[in-house]
């Protein structure tokens, strides 16, 4: 198998229709993994705290433990980048997410909230070396003029699978409590089955991504020369945090405020504030694949967070008015802007860095910065929830539309490297058909 280099700029590659067959078989063995992927993820990450109260009892610290656990996965990505340099980053998604699996079929002999919380929680830390890997990878296995819709599908796929595991994981919790440990080795097996797909993935010769003993001399001095040199990505991320923040401050709020202020019942919260949104983040991300693909990451972003000020804002409004239809608004809105929120995460890193190689160096710093945010930000919000009650909304508000600015300077400095050139795998002739 040989590597040349193709111009990214070429119809063939450009449109979706001529896609060509290499790109064809990796977006379609990575379909399948994210489709087995979203059941992995339904039960191990946003199920696991309603498992944990309902089917072993869990009290205030495990559950704290359970949310924190996502969010500073993001901490480890420097980690994972070095590993991903020296082992290759194919091997370690599909290493990664196989161990980040196998905790989950050891649940069936679980009864204990703690030793629960703890094989959970080692589950949701390996799985953020597979997302740190996959990401990285988008670079060097998808063209650019394709990479919005290929993220748009990968991102449908994934939603489309774990949003009904929720809701079924509810139902069955209902029917008996201990039906978790038939349904997390389900999920472990899904998640198997994903990481076999993955590695049907045609991935460029080794070069395309240097695999270098990691250093952490190295990676300082990388971090340091992107955040100095590269104003571009540097506003991005920078109203990219913002918008992030605002999200965290806010989420758990609204939820409280829909509580007390129009007494939904569990099922209305449940549906409103958590099926609803994801439910339209899995179809609307195909349609922002297309706009990203069309106007480029930027500008694309600079929609989002339009978007986003304005589900926040309804929100607001809705519960100081008292108009609940207002709240059901900006959960449709909300979902919408989460489900353009999901490509420009993924695509952040690949589309600035200048060279592929440079790809986990801007993932760790991306990833750092969404652990930060992940852990102080809910407790922001809270602070000011308890200090000025319903107005704590309008922060946010305020917050997410403070990104508008940023990313117009972004904007201002460019949409990215001027040209990409891009990695195709070439097959014999006899072996053409993938």
């Amino acid at each position: 198998m040989k590597t040349t280099r193709g111009d990214a700029a070429t119809a063939a590659l450009a449109d979706w229709a001529n896609m060509d067959p290499v790109t064809r078989h990796n977006l379609t063995a990575e379909s399948f993994f994210s489709a087995f992927n979203g059941v992995f993820m339904g039960l191990a990450i946003f199920a696991a705290p309603v498992v944990a109260v309902t089917g072993v009892r869990a009290g205030p610290v495990e559950l704290t433990v359970l949310v924190s656990a996502f969010p500073v996965g993001a901490f480890l990505g420097p980690l994972w980048a070095g590993l991903g340099r020296r082992w290759g980053m194919q091997k370690l998604v599909t290493w990664m997410a196989v161990w980040a699996n196998l905790p989950l079929f050891f649940l069936w002999w679980v009864r204990d909230p703690i030793l629960f919380t703890a094989l959970v929680t080692v589950s949701q830390l390996l799985n953020s070396a597979m997302r740190m890997g996959q990401s990285s990878l988008y670079r060097v296995v998808y063209a650019r003029p394709l990479r919005g819709r290929v993220l748009g599908r990968l991102t449908f796929w994934t939603y489309l699978t774990m949003v009904p595991s929720i809701l079924l994981t509810g139902w069955l919790l209902d029917k008996s409590h201990e039906i978790y440990r038939v349904l997390y080795p389900l999920a472990g097996l899904c998640g198997l089955i994903g990481c076999w797909y993955y590695r049907m993935l045609h991935v460029p010769a080794a070069d395309a991504l240097p695999r270098d003993p990691p250093s952490l001399r190295r990676s300082v001095a990388g971090v340091e020369r992107i955040i100095v040199e590269d104003r571009r990505y540097l506003f991005f991320q920078v109203a990219f945090f913002l918008s992030g923040s605002a999200f965290f401050m806010s989420t758990h709020v609204v939820l409280l405020l829909t509580r007390d202020r129009f007494h939904f019942n569990a099922l209305e919260l449940a549906l409103w504030l958590s099926v609803v949104p994801q439910l339209l983040l899995s179809l609307a991300s195909p349609v922002w694949g297309r706009v990203l693909d069309r106007i480029g990451i930027v500008r694309c972003r600079l929609l989002i967070s339009c978007v986003m000020t304005a589900y926040l804002a309804s929100y607001f409004a809705g519960i100081v008015l008292g108009m609940p239809w207002l709240v059901c608004l900006g959960s449709v809105l909300q979902g919408v802007s989460n489900g353009g929120g999901q490509l420009t995460w993924a695509l952040a890193s690949s589309h600035f860095a200048p060279k592929a190689e440079d790809v986990p160096l801007y993932n760790g710093i991306h990833f750092v910065l969404n652990g930060i945010r992940g852990l102080v930000l809910p407790w922001v919000g809270s602070v000011l929830f308890v200090l000025a009650g319903p107005w704590s909304v309008l922060a946010a508000v305020l917050v997410s539309l403070a990104s508008v600015p940023v990313i117009l300077r972004s904007l201002a400095h460019g949409d990215g490297p001027p040209a990409e050139p891009v990695l195709r795998v070439v097959r014999p002739e006899a072996k053409d058909a993938v």
